[in-house]
């Protein structure tokens, strides 16, 4: 920098400090005005010598810059070719626990898990703990010892020893309930949580072990895995934030599992009046008479495929059908244009019924009660389509089983099996029994089940809230499946390898604060991101140690950039010391 003196055209010498620089395109030398001093004859009776003053101002601040510039200087010196690795070195640090952290700390679970620790004589730290198994979870899941052995590639120390994992899960179950009511109030205020409708469903997790206990216990599960399980009810608000959890035995049927969740969470978390939105799975007559009994409504799912034939006459009758637009659950919408068509079909139409339910009475005795209800059918061609895909894969599996019957046992054929005739499976073992009948493909199946495509109906206590609104509330659904898929899947919440029941929930509990923490993260970034890409970048997002406390990033894409902007965290420097790295811990602590 330097004083530069222009004379203007009334006569007067103005001053101005500036730097210089050269232009990229030009390549000539230019000037920019970091400040502009004024008219000299306006410094005449402040300083002797103006111009001599403002020249040592412009050297001092030159110096200061340099100073600061040499600071931010990294030198490393020499490298010798000669250096080994030592076994088991790892320089590679995980950096996507930051915007974690964030979310952790905003939620104010570690005020919490210390507040409870203060009364309790440890040498560890729990929250230190809590922290290790949800970061953890999200950036390199697996069982709670490879959670402990990994916490030495996350770029922040964890007070803790493997055993205290153990120990720590039978903590976190003892005050689960007063964590998740903490976090849904945190949700609350934070992020204007609604939940006029929520959605709930059912899924199980299975554990690698052959008998059963008092809580694991064997049940239906889709990948027939024969194993003992639990099972899971998940409650998601408007915009699919988890609300709360409750794990059941592996043998409760999905129906019975609603009203247990709901009876206290709608008390302690002071609900207003919700709508539930459900699958079929959860359509029974004593779900539907608990919720209108305490003034709550319903959007279930009704099964078209065995219901009583006025329902499918209705569906069937292509009368008073209404073709609707931009009404397709998100998920659809993706692939709205399909092989550069139009837009697909999608119709509609309801009616008024007086439908019939089961309902268990006080004397534990069933009795039919009508209750009035909104039935809507609905025809989605995109649905039809991904029906008939879906079959026309179990038809190809069908015809290698008829012509190779000995090939697939019954596990294998799965789904392919109910076109197939004239075969049969050893009960015990599942293989393929020698007989003299020759398989043969129905016809008249694949027909009937043809009949059904594209075509589902919902009922609704909402008789008053428009068809589209209730079809668009229950599309909403399609997000805890989701949710299961991606703690299952991406966050590898299964197989359980804990076996204390206590330890099992504290398990579950760190699963779902990580689920919490990861869709948080996607409001955050106001859905623009698949949770799976969120999880996708935040694994990427790592530092490798190069020397003397110095880091080098190694990934930054668009995600990470834009959880940094709205996290306020500064994400992107290549270079980092070791500091510089406890400081972005620090930040990620304060107030977003």
């Amino acid at each position: 920098m330097f004083l530069k003196s222009t004379k203007q055209k009334n006569g007067r010498i103005n001053l101005s400090i500036v730097e210089g620089f050269r232009d990229p395109v030009t390549k000539k030398t230019r000037h920019k005005v970091i400040e502009n001093l004024g008219y000299l004859d306006e410094y005449l009776d402040r300083y002797e010598d103006p111009i001599a003053h403002f020249k040592e101002v412009a050297r001092i601040r030159t110096q200061k810059l340099k100073e600061a510039e040499a600071e931010k200087e990294i030198y490393l010196g020499y490298v010798n070719a000669d250096e080994h690795m030592d076994e088991g070195e790892d320089s590679v640090k995980h950096m996507g626990f930051l915007p974690l952290s964030s979310i952790y700390h905003e939620l104010k679970i570690d005020q919490f898990i210390i507040n409870r620790q203060r009364s309790l004589d440890m040498d560890y730290s729990l929250n230190d703990v809590m922290q290790l198994l949800v970061y953890t979870r999200m950036l390199s899941p697996g069982s709670k010892l490879a959670s402990f052995k990994e916490k030495d590639n996350i770029a922040r120390p964890f007070n803790c020893d493997w055993y205290d994992v153990y120990r720590a899960l039978d903590y976190f179950t003892a005050f689960r309930e007063g964590l998740l009511l903490h976090l849904h109030e945190q949700v609350r205020i934070n992020y204007n949580r609604r939940t006029n409708v929520v959605f709930y469903d059912v899924t199980n997790y299975y554990f690698e072990i052959d008998q059963e206990d008092e809580v694991r216990r064997k049940g239906f599960c889709k990948h027939n895995t024969r194993k003992p399980l639990v099972q899971m009810g998940l409650l998601l608000d408007e915009d699919a934030i988890p609300i709360t959890y409750r794990i059941f035995k592996g043998n409760t049927h999905d129906s019975q599992t609603m009203m247990p969740l709901l009876q206290g969470t709608r008390i302690d978390y002071g609900l207003d009046r919700i709508i539930t939105v459900a699958d079929k799975a959860l359509n029974s007559g004593d779900n539907v008479a608990f919720l209108m009994s305490k003034g709550d409504g319903f959007i279930f799912s009704q099964k078209i495929r065995g219901a009583t034939q006025d329902l499918q006459s209705y569906v069937f009758d292509q009368a008073d059908y209404i073709e609707k637009k931009d009404i397709l659950k998100q998920v659809d919408a993706w692939g709205e244009k399909d092989d550069n068509q139009g837009a697909p079909v999608f119709r509609m139409k309801s009616r008024f019924y007086p439908q019939e339910f089961w309902v268990t009475h006080a004397d534990d005795v069933k009795r039919k009660i009508p209750l009035d209800v909104k039935q809507i059918v609905c025809y989605n061609e995109l649905y039809a389509k991904r029906q008939k895909h879906k079959r026309a894969e179990l038809l190809a599996k069908a015809q290698n089983i008829i012509a190779n019957p000995k090939r697939y046992n019954k596990k294998e054929a799965g789904g392919a099996l109910r076109y197939v005739k004239n075969i049969e499976y050893d009960p015990e073992t599942g293989e393929c029994i020698n007989i003299k009948r020759i398989p043969y493909l129905d016809f008249e199946k694949v027909v009937e089940d043809e009949k059904y495509d594209g075509y589902y109906a919902l009922i609704t206590s909402e008789v008053d809230m428009p068809d589209h609104e209730v079809v668009k509330a229950y599309h909403g659904l399609w997000e805890i499946e989701r949710s299961f898929r991606i703690t299952k899947s991406d966050l590898k919440s299964r197989p359980v390898y804990v076996s204390l029941e206590s330890r099992i929930e504290g398990h579950f509990l760190t699963c779902f604060i990580a689920l919490l923490i990861l869709r948080l993260l996607g409001k955050r970034l106001n859905g623009e991101y698949a949770p799976e890409q969120i999880i996708e970048s935040l694994r990427k997002y790592r530092v490798c140690f190069i020397k003397d406390n110095v880091f080098k990033s190694t990934y930054y894409d668009k995600i990470i950039k834009d959880l940094g902007d709205v996290l306020n965290l500064k994400l992107n420097k290549r270079f980092l010391r070791t500091g510089e790295i406890k400081q972005l811990v620090a930040d990620t602590k304060k107030e977003i």
